[in-house]
Parts: C-alpha cells; sequence; structure tokens
C-alpha cells in the first residue's frame, strides 16, 4: 500500500511554480494604455502593494496609517473630523479606530466641552508605533519619488493634488 507524501510548500517552491508555469499570454492593453484613469490604477496598484509590504512589520493599513498620522499631529480629533478630511464614512472611520484601540495604540476620551465628543489620542504605544511608521513611509516614498526628478515630483504632487478637488 502507498503512503502518500505530503510536501510542503515553501516560498522558494511557489517562486519555482510560478517560473515553471506557462508563459504569460501577451495581451493587447493599446486601447486603454493611453489612458489617465488606467495609468492611475496601474500605478496606485503598484505603490499599494509597495506600501503594504513596507508596513507589513507594522501590521498597518494604508487608512490606519494614516488616521495614525493626523491623530498624532492633532490630538483630541474627533473621529468624525478625521472621516470627513480622509473622505470617508463614520462607520468605516469607527472601524479604524476600534482596530487601532484594540491594538492599544489611540484611545478615546469624552470631551470636556462636549459630551457627545470623543477626542482621539495617541498612547505610548501608538506614539512609537508612529515613529516606526513614519521611518517606513520615509522608505517607500523615497521608493516612488526616485523614478522623477526633484521639479517632476512636485510637478507629479501638483497635479495629483488638482485631481483630488
Amino acid at each position: 500500500m502507498k503512503t502518500a507524501m505530503l510536501t510542503r510548500e515553501t516560498p522558494a517552491s511557489r517562486v519555482r511554480k510560478a517560473t515553471d508555469a506557462a508563459p504569460k499570454p501577451k495581451i493587447d492593453r493599446s486601447i486603454i494604455d493611453d489612458m489617465i484613469g488606467f495609468r492611475l490604477r496601474m500605478a496606485y496598484v503598484a505603490i499599494s502593494r509597495h506600501f503594504a509590504n513596507a508596513m507589513s512589520k507594522l501590521d498597518l493599513t494604508q487608512k490606519q496609517t494614516g488616521v495614525l498620522w493626523l491623530i498624532g499631529a492633532n490630538a483630541g480629533i474627533s473621529q468624525v473630523t478625521l472621516a470627513t478630511e480622509l473622505g470617508m464614512d463614520r462607520a468605516s472611520m469607527m472601524a479604524i479606530i476600534d482596530r487601532l484601540a484594540d491594538r492599544q495604540l489611540v484611545v478615546r476620551e469624552r470631551s470636556n466641552s462636549d459630551g457627545r465628543r470623543q477626542e482621539l489620542y495617541l498612547t505610548p504605544k501608538g506614539h512609537k508605533v508612529l515613529v516606526q511608521s513614519k521611518a517606513a513611509v520615509a522608505e517607500h516614498e523615497k521608493w516612488i519619488t526616485e523614478r522623477f526628478g526633484k521639479d517632476e515630483v512636485a510637478g507629479l504632487r501638483e497635479m495629483l493634488r488638482r485631481i483630488e478637488l
């Protein structure tokens, strides 16, 4: 009677599988390749993937990182103000704050001036993670901007701001 051998997949075996696989078919993207929205989407995918990898040790998403940074810079800010600033709905913002609070990175405190308002503050652990995230984001930003000259980076920032409005 034969016994089945269990093989464990490793990162190296996944790479071998990927390279042993059939070559990718050539796809004609010419109809969409010059579309600004498509180019932005593809850039977003690459940047998001790199960001996720850069922040994996801190276990933070892009949204969580932004929220952590804004609380750090605006101690006492409310969830509603954060949600408005980031163009998010209140329920999504509450989920992000809950996650950061569960990790003991932020705390909610009732406002002294308005009992209905919850103020947000970083904990000592939150400050430590904020410092670490700033270093990781600086490296991530370098990865993005090193492809461009100084004037191009300034121009790109300005063009993206115009789209935001």
